[in-house]
């Protein structure tokens, strides 16, 4: 039996762009798994308090950018990590979620994710304690580069706060 060339084009076609959709998620697929580890190993040095492993996770030219929408460099983002830590007691509970992640290009991901950060703190005697959980989201944009997939700039899109179970009104 022979089929007209036009359908063959046509099936040959439909075959080739179910391929590249299937390469096209297996390989979302793969950068989804290799952000995620490293926003986990970004989460075990925050759990940890190991600011070598934290700072090692944030590229050179890093950027951040505040709720007003003001830049945060990488050393102050070190000094605001370090001075946060030191008045943590311990971290209850941190997990960072990926929502969604679209790729931009082949080095190139616009991620969202969820952060819930529970965590008991002193209060500004040194001595009593609170329970605070902490929720954000942001919207991240990651490059792969020579160590591999690592978050570039980080806009914060809001959460809410909870001391000892009772929201926080900024």
């Amino acid at each position: 039996m022979r089929l007209p060339v036009g359908l063959l084009i046509l099936l040959g076609t439909g075959f080739l762009n179910f391929s590249c959709q299937e390469n096209n998620r297996s390989n979302l697929e793969k950068v989804r798994e290799k952000i995620q580890m490293a926003l986990d190993k970004g989460v075990e040095a925050t759990r940890s308090k190991n600011i070598e492993v934290y700072m090692e996770n944030i590229p050179e030219d890093f950027i951040i950018y505040d709720e007003h929408g003001d830049v945060i460099s990488r050393e102050q983002q070190k000094a605001f990590t370090l001075r946060d830590w030191s008045i943590i007691d311990t971290t209850l509970r941190i997990e960072v979620v990926i929502d969604s992640l679209n790729l931009l290009s082949t080095d190139s991901a616009a991620v969202y994710n969820s952060q819930i950060w529970e965590r008991i703190m002193f209060r500004q005697d040194g001595i009593t304690k609170d329970t605070v959980l902490t929720t954000q989201k942001h919207k991240e944009i990651w490059r792969k580069n020579d160590k591999g997939w690592q978050g570039y700039q980080i806009e914060e899109l809001g959460g809410k706060v909870f001391i000892n179970g009772e929201e926080y009104q900024q």
